[in-house]
């Protein structure tokens, strides 16, 4: 088996347009919280949310695209020239993609609903086809990188952007393909899923405070996160920079509710040892620990009681970079991993900022008020998906 390593980074998110961006403002703690200007708010309970204040187009003409397919080939574009891949003079068959989107067009759905209502038009199916699949960003990055390999699509809610990395590192690690771009991208901030996820009572009306104990839900975010994955020895011959290698990984499911996991029934913790496990680690080998840190009663007092489970006795820190960021959901754990890559690079842990009183009920070692500078050799981070999807993986600094 092949040791993947991570060679490129690329982002847009609520706080950052560029990776240099994005690892500033985890430094600071500077939360991307803010009215919704995508559409009136008139008639919402919510309006506010975490937007991306101001996007650079793709180079490639993509602009008719839905946004989340424009947000993903601009972290692709951001993740390839950072690697400095050689990619026009490697093998296109060699190079693999595994891209995702937890929920794909939905923009496009509400932008074409009523017009198609009115015109049962070939070409307003067809503008909808080419931004409405989760997969289709994977079709556009293969065409602007000209690439032939294995191109796969994993949805698992909010665990997508994770497991999309850790399928890309699986290709990597067992010799399919020399390389592979990775991750996701959501465009979320829509009126169809405010208002439904207001419904179901996980959204919330004030910032999204994990941990807190005034929380009440999530705000939605949107974005993208795309690395550049590659076998060591690949890494190595051309003389590529090195973030940090993918050493484990393990996934769960949990079948107790599609919105809630069983207080009871340790499916987080069973999967964080089957990690360590897997990444032939001991829990205090642990420098940072990046929890999913949604915002919501339930899921924060489950996740915090089940990591203690397993790091109780060490003392570790723990982070949630979602009270930045807000909730980007498929594309949450992209950033998320890409947020672990730069505290590993720069020696920091970042702030949940939002956590004004930490829950006592939630008993950990919360880094909250500002950045904790700290040398981390060693870091995990999972997400958990609505429907019971459990996703984790473990990173080394080499």
């Amino acid at each position: 088996m092949n040791r993947v390593v991570v060679t490129g980074l690329g982002t847009v998110n609520p706080i950052g347009n560029s990776v240099p961006e994005f690892a500033d403002s985890l430094k600071s703690g500077r939360s991307g919280f803010g009215p919704i200007t995508k559409f009136p708010v008139e008639a919402f309970s919510v309006k506010n949310a975490y937007e991306i204040k101001y996007v650079r187009q793709a180079k490639s003409k993509a602009s008719a695209l839905d946004p989340f397919v424009q947000y993903i080939l601009i972290a692709t574009e951001e993740a390839v020239r950072d690697s400095g891949l050689p990619w026009r003079t490697l093998d296109p068959y060699r190079i693999g993609i595994s891209i995702s989107s937890s929920k794909g067009g939905l923009t496009t759905i509400e932008k074409y609903f009523e017009r198609f209502q009115k015109n049962h038009s070939a070409l307003v199916a067809a503008l909808c086809y080419a931004s409405l699949p989760p997969n289709i960003a994977a079709q556009w990055v293969a065409k602007k990188f000209l690439v032939n390999g294995p191109a796969i699509c994993y949805v698992a809610a909010c665990a997508t952007g994770l497991t999309a990395i850790i399928e890309g590192a699986r290709m990597v690690a067992d010799g399919r393909v020399d390389c592979c771009y990775a991750g996701a991208g959501d465009a979320s901030i829509t009126q169809l899923l405010v208002a439904g996820y207001w419904q179901m009572g996980v959204l919330s009306a004030d910032q999204l405070r994990p941990f807190d104990r005034n929380r009440s839900g999530f705000g939605l975010g949107e974005g993208a996160g795309i690395v550049v994955l590659e076998s060591l020895d690949h890494a190595k011959a051309r003389g590529a920079k090195i973030y940090g290698e993918i050493i484990g990984f393990a996934y769960g499911t949990d079948i107790y509710s599609i919105t809630r996991f069983d207080p009871d029934g340790g499916a987080l913790s069973r999967t964080l040892t089957k990690l360590l496990d897997t990444a032939k680690l001991t829990a205090g080998d642990i420098d940072y620990a990046h929890l999913h840190g949604t915002g919501t009663q339930d899921g924060d007092l489950y996740e915090a009681r089940e990591a203690e489970k397993i790091f109780k006795e060490n003392k570790i820190n723990y982070s949630a970079i979602k009270s930045l960021t807000g909730h980007m959901l498929g594309a949450s754990g992209a950033c998320e991993f890409i947020g672990a890559l730069l505290s590993m690079r720069d020696g920091f842990i970042p702030p949940v900022s939002s956590c004004e009183n930490l829950d006592p009920e939630c008993k950990i070692n919360l880094v909250r008020k500002s950045a904790l500078q700290k040398k981390i050799n060693t870091a995990i981070l999972h997400n958990l998906g609505f429907g019971g999807h459990i996703a984790s993986v473990a990173l080394r600094k080499l």
